[in-house]
């Protein structure tokens, strides 16, 4: 029997491209990166941000809603001209890959500046301490994000190198990526969990539970927009990296699925607005 070839270092990354661009990165997915990132800023903008400027030092607040406001905006008109313009996507996919990106872009910082008003302001009672705690641990945020993104610039670069792994292709169509552990943030994210709570006692676990979701989301999720760049880098030289536009859905398929993103988004709302209830006034 002949030993099956193994794909060369040029193929293996063509392979995962393509996968990438007709799964996670596909144009399709848009919406699924617009409608979560609405969802999240007007949850932030009404929730942890919504403090009276009038309390010193909350002024930065302020600011970041009406940062909010804007990119909520873009991110509708983005969601809108996806669905009702979806041929023009698919024959300006250089173009709708950079968007993509963008909205990568927004989705980490949407999901860190919820994650870190949790950890910092869900105790707050206008107290000066927390105004200036958000500033100094959202710096850090920074800090940590553009760490992080010259991480997972620096691992693409080394797998275009050696050539993307199969597991890590057939991957994307799991919509899994396990080869970005990293043994160091476990240690630090159990550290966080376990210490703060023993140390206070659980006086702090939703606070806790922010620092977690800060952690998580600012390691993993900026290798989507690093990705997603690339990915349009690449369409602007070859086609071969261009999605086929999809058949026309039945009515009935695309109801079902209108339907399952409308209490997708209703129930990660509720979700957030109860969290925050219980953040500052139960618990």
């Amino acid at each position: 029997m002949m030993q099956e070839k193994k794909p060369t270092i040029a193929e293996a990354n063509r392979a995962y491209f393509q996968a990438l661009a007709n799964t996670r990165g596909s144009i399709a997915m848009l919406p699924a990166l617009a409608g979560p990132t609405i969802v999240v800023l007007f949850a932030a903008n009404v929730g942890p941000l919504n403090a009276p400027s009038a309390f010193e030092g909350y002024g930065v607040l302020s600011s970041l809603s009406a940062i909010n406001v804007v990119l909520i905006w873009t991110s509708a008109i983005c969601l809108l001209l996806s669905v009702l313009l979806k041929g023009v996507s698919y024959r300006a996919q250089v173009l709708s890959s950079m968007v993509m990106a963008g909205m990568a872009v927004i989705l980490v910082y949407c999901l860190c500046l919820l994650a870190l008003a949790i950890a910092t302001l869900s105790q707050a009672r206008g107290e000066q301490f927390y105004a200036t705690l958000f500033s100094t641990v959202g710096i850090i945020t920074v800090v940590i994000v553009a760490g992080s993104t010259s991480v997972h610039v620096l691992l693409l670069r080394r797998r275009l190198r050696i050539g993307h792994s199969e597991k890590r292709t057939m991957g994307n169509f799991l919509a899994v990526s396990r080869s970005n552990r990293s043994t160091m943030f476990w240690i630090a994210f159990g550290l966080v969990a376990v210490v703060s709570n023993v140390v206070t006692s659980g006086q702090y676990l939703v606070n806790t539970a922010g620092a977690l979701g800060l952690l998580l989301f600012a390691c993993v999720i900026p290798s989507l927009p690093v990705e997603f760049a690339y990915l349009a880098y690449l369409k602007s030289k070859d086609r071969d990296y261009w999605e086929r536009p999809p058949r026309p859905v039945a009515k009935e398929v695309r109801l079902r699925l209108a339907r399952k993103i409308i209490l997708w988004v209703v129930g990660i709302a509720g979700a957030l607005a109860l969290f925050w209830v219980l953040a500052k006034y139960v618990l």
